[in-house]
């Protein structure tokens, strides 16, 4: 039942070392320079996305987000990955509002903010872009503080306002992210087990019943992985799992594998990104790179970047005197990529996403080589 083969799996690999070989290669190429042209290139990209994406919603281009037919996604292949383009790059934009040209990128946000608010659909979007501001704010606030300057009271009436705008839109207009939710609600009671409803997928409860009638087979389904559907079932029906909440039912599953597995080998290497069924390959991206790729796999992946937040993390207390808006904002940025990786997945894999993770390493870098030269 595996949804993979050599090529997939081959596939992941190079991707996630795509991402890493991107953050050493723009380190070294900006770490030690003006950046200016760096987030020059981020506002043209989002502009750019933005357009595209109004463009084909007039012309009636757009796809759905999702498959039900709710949302809108333009002509890109993932809502959730564009819904954590856009949140990771209002981290790096917002700081430059109170900068010059700032009327353009006022009206970027407010394009940005009505269409993650009310039409893409995913809680990424909505809850993303009332946390970045909600950030950037707080940003503006500890930084007054520490510098004991006057606090500018019209950027922050003016986030306040946007913030409130958003929730008086969505209250009164609505939003495709609740439509969604209320429609995930409404279908609970469609898939029933034993006539009352059941706590895990339909085509999971087949699986299931397969199993119990010793009508699966060990080279279709390992003994591991037929025990463990049969441990998230019992979890499931014990904790009254929600049937369509996909990603628990995922990280359930692969939890249980790996308890049941048991082989260390496989602790240390993984046991196959897309070595499941297809409802069971974990989209939870942060625990995926530890149960299929392994302890060694998730350092070798994630470490360069967890090195770099930690060193700007333990910088910044340091130099708390010396640190401003925008460092802030790239330290939540690559704080809130980790955040996006394991709620929502695919943050590092897409070569979307990961670009802008890599761009908020780069330019926390930058700031700390800048910050280190004004204090020396």
């Amino acid at each position: 039942m595996s949804y993979s083969n050599v090529i997939h799996e081959a596939q992941y690999i190079v991707n996630y070392s795509f991402f890493v070989l991107n953050i050493f290669i723009y380190v070294f190429t900006f770490g030690k320079r003006d950046t200016d042209k760096l987030k020059k290139s981020v506002l043209i990209a989002l502009g750019i996305y933005i357009i595209s994406i109004y463009l084909s919603i007039i012309t009636g281009t757009s796809s759905p987000t999702y498959i039900e037919g709710m949302g809108y996604k333009g002509w890109f292949e993932s809502g959730n990955s564009l819904s954590s383009i856009f949140t990771l790059g209002l981290f790096i934009i917002l700081p430059r509002v109170s900068k010059k040209k700032k009327y353009i990128i006022l009206i970027l946000l407010g394009a940005i903010g009505i269409f993650l608010c009310t039409l893409i659909g995913t809680r990424v979007g909505l809850f993303g872009f009332v946390l970045a501001l909600g950030v950037y704010a707080t940003a503006e606030i500890i930084t007054a503080v520490i510098n004991k300057r006057k606090l500018n009271k019209f950027l922050l009436a003016g986030i306040i306002i946007g913030i409130a705008i958003v929730i008086a839109t969505v209250a009164i207009i609505g939003s495709t992210t609740l439509a969604r939710r209320k429609h995930l609600k409404d279908i609970e009671g469609d898939i029933v087990d034993k006539g009352a409803e059941a706590h895990i997928s339909g085509s999971l409860l087949k699986i299931k019943d397969r199993i119990d009638n010793n009508d699966i087979k060990e080279n279709e389904l390992s003994k591991p992985a037929q025990q463990s559907i049969l441990d998230l079932y019992n979890y499931a029906n014990e904790h009254n799992v929600i049937n369509n909440d996909m990603r628990r039912q995922q990280t359930l599953y692969n939890i249980f594998l790996v308890k049941n597995q048991a082989n260390p080998i496989l602790l240390l290497f993984g046991n196959g990104y897309m070595a499941n069924y297809r409802e069971l390959v974990l989209e939870v991206e942060m625990l995926s790179l530890i149960t299929n790729f392994g302890l060694i796999g998730f350092i070798l992946y994630v470490g360069p970047l967890l090195v770099i937040f930690a060193y700007a993390v333990i910088f910044g207390i340091k130099n708390w005197k010396n640190i401003d808006v925008e460092y802030l904002m790239l330290l939540g940025g690559i704080f809130l990529s980790f955040a996006l990786s394991t709620l929502s997945g695919y943050t590092f894999f897409n070569s979307s996403s990961m670009m802008f993770v890599v761009v908020l390493a780069t330019l926390i870098i930058n700031k700390i080589n800048e910050t280190r030269g004004h204090t020396s």
